[in-house]
């Protein structure tokens, strides 16, 4: 199970987890799951378990549908933070940010990391194979001081008020982000990004 899996010795759920209750901003601190193993897991933290109906814990199921699930049974919770523990570099830091910048009168706050990549899509229109660029005018390359880049998300956290997740959505047009650095915002989503973060934290543990 990937949530469980360590790094330096502590769980990527360990990991989340210290660092949520670092950030001193969340009312309460509650694990979706409907894994004994990761409960356990949960619970060493002190975290509450929220046992998860086994409908919404399959791999076709969606987050937005695990936290509509959750807020189901906590009809009281009227602002969610969704922090996900596959981004091993979570920090305290981050959370601060994304708390101050939601109450200032936004309905949802998530992670993002810069990026300047010259990105090309897939076309086959009139039956005919191509690729086009997506985010740039081929004629006119930009260079990299020339422009603002794009932002993407990390994954690492979303913030939303409860009305927009009742409507199934994390997002709308009232949001702000908080920029994660690059050497940051890396997704546990094979067994290789697993690899490359227990290196990473070495490193960055030896500077």
């Amino acid at each position: 199970m990937k949530n469980i899996q360590e790094i330096d010795g502590v769980s990527l759920l360990g990991i989340s987890l210290k660092e949520i209750y670092k950030a001193e901003v969340f009312s309460s601190i509650y694990v979706s799951t409907d894994n004994e193993e990761i409960a356990k897991e949960a619970e060493k933290y002190n975290a509450t378990v929220h046992k998860r109906d086994a409908y919404y814990a399959r791999d076709e199921s969606t987050s937005i549908e695990a936290v509509q699930e959750f807020l189901k049974h906590h009809p009281n919770v009227e602002n969610l933070a969704l922090i996900q523990c596959t981004s091993p570099f979570i920090s305290h830091h981050y959370l601060r940010d994304a708390f101050r910048k939601f109450t200032i009168q936004r309905d949802c706050v998530f992670s993002v990391v810069k990026s300047f990549k010259l990105r090309w899509k897939h076309s086959n229109s009139e039956g005919k194979e191509k690729f086009i660029p997506a985010n740039f005018d081929n004629k006119k390359r930009p260079r990299r001081q020339d422009w603002n880049g794009e932002y993407i998300e990390t994954g690492m956290f979303y913030f939303a008020k409860r009305k927009l997740l009742d409507d199934g959505l994390f997002q709308n047009n009232n949001c702000d982000v908080v920029e994660i650095r690059s050497k940051d915002s890396l997704e546990i989503d094979t067994p290789y990004d697993l690899e490359l973060a227990r290196i990473l934290k070495k490193h960055f543990k030896a500077q």
